[in-house]
Protein backbone atom coordinates (compact mmCIF):
# COMPACT_ATOMS: atom_id res chain seq x y z
CA UNK A 1 0.00 0.00 0.00
CA UNK A 2 2.87 2.36 0.67
CA UNK A 3 4.12 1.93 -2.89
CA UNK A 4 0.70 2.99 -4.12
CA UNK A 5 0.84 6.18 -2.06
CA UNK A 6 -2.02 5.08 0.17
CA UNK A 7 -2.38 7.54 3.06
CA UNK A 8 -1.25 6.11 6.41
CA UNK A 9 -4.70 6.51 7.96
CA UNK A 10 -6.24 4.40 5.17
CA UNK A 11 -3.52 1.78 5.58
CA UNK A 12 -4.33 1.58 9.29
CA UNK A 13 -8.06 1.36 8.60
CA UNK A 14 -7.61 -1.30 5.95
CA UNK A 15 -5.40 -3.51 8.12
CA UNK A 16 -7.21 -2.90 11.41
CA UNK A 17 -4.08 -1.58 13.10
CA UNK A 18 -3.91 1.74 14.88
CA UNK A 19 -0.65 3.13 16.16
CA UNK A 20 -2.13 5.56 18.69
CA UNK A 21 -0.35 8.59 17.23
CA UNK A 22 -1.92 12.00 16.78
CA UNK A 23 -2.28 11.25 13.09
CA UNK A 24 -4.29 8.12 13.79
CA UNK A 25 -6.47 10.00 16.26
CA UNK A 26 -7.22 13.06 14.15
CA UNK A 27 -6.96 11.83 10.56
CA UNK A 28 -10.00 10.44 8.84
CA UNK A 29 -10.51 8.25 5.79
CA UNK A 30 -12.34 10.27 3.17
CA UNK A 31 -14.53 8.97 0.33
CA UNK A 32 -11.90 10.27 -2.11
CA UNK A 33 -9.19 8.23 -0.35
CA UNK A 34 -11.31 5.09 -0.60
CA UNK A 35 -12.04 5.72 -4.28
CA UNK A 36 -8.36 6.28 -5.08
CA UNK A 37 -7.40 3.12 -3.19
CA UNK A 38 -9.98 1.06 -5.08
CA UNK A 39 -8.77 2.54 -8.38
CA UNK A 40 -5.20 1.47 -7.56
CA UNK A 41 -6.28 -2.03 -6.53
CA UNK A 42 -8.33 -2.38 -9.72
CA UNK A 43 -5.34 -1.27 -11.80
CA UNK A 44 -3.11 -3.90 -10.15
CA UNK A 45 -5.77 -6.59 -10.53
CA UNK A 46 -6.25 -5.83 -14.23
CA UNK A 47 -2.47 -5.85 -14.78
CA UNK A 48 -2.29 -9.25 -13.08
CA UNK A 49 -5.05 -10.57 -15.35
CA UNK A 50 -3.20 -9.25 -18.41
CA UNK A 51 0.03 -10.90 -17.22
CA UNK A 52 -1.78 -14.20 -16.69
CA UNK A 53 -3.29 -13.99 -20.17
CA UNK A 54 0.22 -13.47 -21.55
CA UNK A 55 1.46 -16.58 -19.74
CA UNK A 56 -1.59 -18.75 -20.44
CA UNK A 57 -3.67 -17.50 -23.38
CA UNK A 58 -6.32 -20.18 -22.83
CA UNK A 59 -6.77 -19.38 -19.14
CA UNK A 60 -10.40 -19.44 -17.99
CA UNK A 61 -9.83 -16.22 -16.04
CA UNK A 62 -11.07 -13.25 -18.05
CA UNK A 63 -11.16 -9.51 -17.47
CA UNK A 64 -14.80 -8.55 -16.80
Amino acid sequence: MQELGVPAVLQDGRTGHFDGSVQARYSHITPAMRAQFLDHLTMLWEAALDARLGMAPHSPVVDP
